[in-house]
């Protein structure tokens, strides 16, 4: 039987797809490209096996496990996820939240409260393009790839992984691989195997990446800002985070 996996369809997660697609495993899996959000849902329903999974959802189920020692961390600024403004961020009365993942909300709303001390009115952001049009006293949480752009129209980048370790002093994982119960251990052990080859082929990664991010340092991005191991101090900062979610406020 084949295994269905949630790979994430941004920048963040080329080394996993590249070793996925270049691995034998790729023959016994169903791969789909899926936003933080919709993988999430796809493990919670069974429609995915496996999934790179926002962490604040990882607690949505007992049958849950992480599988992977890799991730989609930081332990600086991870310049793809951030709230973007117009107006420095203790003036903001409202922010809007990008829907595409729970940890990056929750993370926006747990750092509005206890690291910038502000109470801003949180509102899910339905849509963002560069002709929409924004409000004075707005932020916007963004993920992903729409950052690259993003940048170019604001004024202010608040990074949520920099201001995450100015907080806690911990790196932040945005992203684990969970499997369902039920997932062999060989399948695991293959998975692993298709991550690391992808991984410690950052150089071709990079490569084949580019050409479909015109301005946009590939390299630069993949090898400084965001951090693959699932270490010690990745998965402290991780339980940190989901018990701060947990006995905060976050309205999600």
């Amino acid at each position: 039987m084949g295994v269905n996996i949630s790979a994430v369809a941004y920048l963040n997660a080329a080394p996993f797809i590249y070793g996925l697609r270049r691995s034998p495993f790729i023959e016994s899996v169903a791969l789909s490209l899926d936003v933080p959000a919709v993988g999430a849902q796809k493990l919670l329903s069974g429609q995915a096996d496996v999934a790179l999974t926002p962490v604040a959802a990882i607690p949505q189920s007992s049958d849950f496990r992480v599988v992977s020692g890799y991730c989609v961390g930081a332990t600086g600024e991870v310049a793809s996820v951030a709230i973007f403004a117009r107006d420095a961020i203790a003036r903001l009365h409202t922010i809007y939240l990008d829907a595409h993942s729970r940890t990056s909300a929750a993370l926006a709303q747990l750092l509005a409260r206890a690291y910038w001390r502000i109470s801003p009115r949180f509102e899910p952001l339905s849509r963002y393009d560069e002709a929409m049009p924004l409000e004075k006293g707005a932020g916007y949480l963004l993920i992903g790839d729409k950052t690259f752009a993003a940048r170019r129209r604001f004024t202010f980048a608040y990074d949520l992984a920099q201001a995450w370790i100015a907080y806690t002093g911990m790196p932040f994982v945005f992203a684990a691989w969970v499997a369902r119960r039920g997932v062999t251990e060989e399948a695991i052990a293959r998975l692993n195997e298709a991550l690391q080859l992808g991984v410690e082929r950052l150089a071709d990664v990079c490569c084949d990446a580019q050409p479909a991010y015109p301005g946009v340092d590939v390299a630069g991005y993949l090898s400084n800002n965001i951090s693959y191991p699932l270490d010690a101090a990745k998965r402290e900062g991780m339980k940190a985070f989901v018990g701060m979610m947990e006995v905060g406020s976050c309205k999600l």
